[in-house]
C-alpha cells in the first residue's frame, strides 16, 4: 500500500470518517472526498511533512478552500540550522501555537458551533477555522447571504445556551426558540 493510501486509511478511521474542519462527513471508499491535509502548509513548512500531529483528512471542499494558507502563530526560521547541532524547529506540541483549530490538540466544539450547515465561532480561533476553511460557504454560495446573518448575536446566543444547558428540558426550550427564529428567516 502507498503511503499517502496508508496515511489516509489511518485518519479516515482516526477520525471516523469526518473532515477535521467542517465535521460533515468524507468518503471511505476513494480518495477524491478524503485529501490528506498537511495542518501547517508544507509548501511553507518542509519540515512538517511527515510530521504525524501535522496530518489528518478533510474533505475536498476544505482542501480547496485552505490550500496554503498560514496557520501557525509565527512562521518558523527553517533555514538557519547551527553546524554543532541539529537544532532543526521542531513542530509545536501545544494548541496555542496554531491560529486555526488542529485536530490533534484542540476540541472542536470548544471552537466552532456546527447547527445544520451554519458554523459560529466561540473562540477566535474557531473564527480563524470557520474563515480560512470557508465553512459557511453554503449560505455565501446557494443563497447571496450577507455576513449580518452570518453573525446574528441572537441565534449564536440561543446554541451558546444550547450547549451550556444542564437538562433535556432546557435544551429542548432552546432548540423551539431556535428553530422558530430560523423559520422567520425562512431556513
Amino acid at each position: 500500500m502507498p503511503v499517502r493510501s496508508y496515511i489516509r486509511e489511518h485518519y479516515r478511521n482516526e477520525q471516523r470518517g469526518i473532515c477535521a474542519y467542517c465535521k460533515n462527513p468524507i468518503s471511505f471508499n476513494t480518495a477524491g472526498n478524503a485529501h490528506v491535509e498537511h495542518i501547517v502548509p508544507k509548501s511553507l513548512h518542509i519540515d512538517f511533512i511527515f510530521e504525524e500531529k501535522n496530518l489528518c483528512v478533510i474533505c475536498a471542499d476544505c482542501n480547496t478552500i485552505k490550500r496554503d494558507q498560514e496557520t501557525l502563530g509565527s512562521i518558523p526560521n527553517t533555514l538557519a540550522p547551527s553546524r554543532t547541532q541539529n537544532t532543526r524547529r521542531r513542530y509545536p506540541r501545544s494548541s496555542n501555537a496554531f491560529l486555526i483549530v488542529h485536530p490533534h490538540f484542540d476540541e472542536w466544539d470548544q471552537h466552532i458551533i456546527k447547527f445544520g450547515v451554519r458554523y459560529t465561532d466561540r473562540s477566535e480561533k474557531g473564527a480563524f477555522t470557520i474563515k480560512a476553511c470557508k465553512l459557511n460557504r453554503f449560505f455565501h454560495k446557494n443563497f447571496d447571504v450577507d455576513e449580518s446573518f452570518l453573525d446574528d448575536s441572537e441565534i449564536m446566543g440561543m446554541m451558546s445556551k444550547w450547549i451550556d444547558s444542564k437538562s433535556s428540558m432546557q435544551k429542548t426550550e432552546v432548540l423551539l426558540k431556535l428553530a422558530d427564529s430560523l423559520s422567520k428567516m425562512n431556513l
